[in-house]
């Protein structure tokens, strides 16, 4: 591998991690103006915030699993939701890969 290579990965990653730090404010704030007006709700921005921290920070990522491993019910909708997303964007990827190289009509 070569610097520029290391280089850049090094960066994106810093880049991903800023715009998930920025993305946790972003619902952090939203979530204390939830909480000074009673028609905006709180708790779905402060647990995408923690989500985004959790991405960004991985302490943040440790309590997490420590949280959903004392709270099943908890836990087992998580796993629900992730393995929803990993299978649409399986599908996506499929699909872009049969755009990309269509099947070859037999000779």
């Amino acid at each position: 591998m070569t610097a520029s290579k290391a280089r850049k990965g090094r960066s994106s990653g810093r880049h991903s991690k800023t715009k998930n730090l920025l993305w946790a404010t972003v619902f952090f704030v939203l979530g204390v103006i939830g909480v000074l007006l009673p028609i905006v709700p709180q708790i779905p921005f402060f647990i995408m915030s923690l989500l985004f921290l959790s991405l960004a920070f991985p302490s943040v990522r440790r309590a997490v699993r420590r949280w959903l491993h004392r709270h099943p019910k908890a836990a087992h909708t998580y796993k629900k939701w992730k393995d929803r997303r990993r299978k649409k964007r399986q599908r996506q990827i499929r699909r872009r890969k049969k755009i990309v190289l269509p099947e070859t009509p037999p000779l």
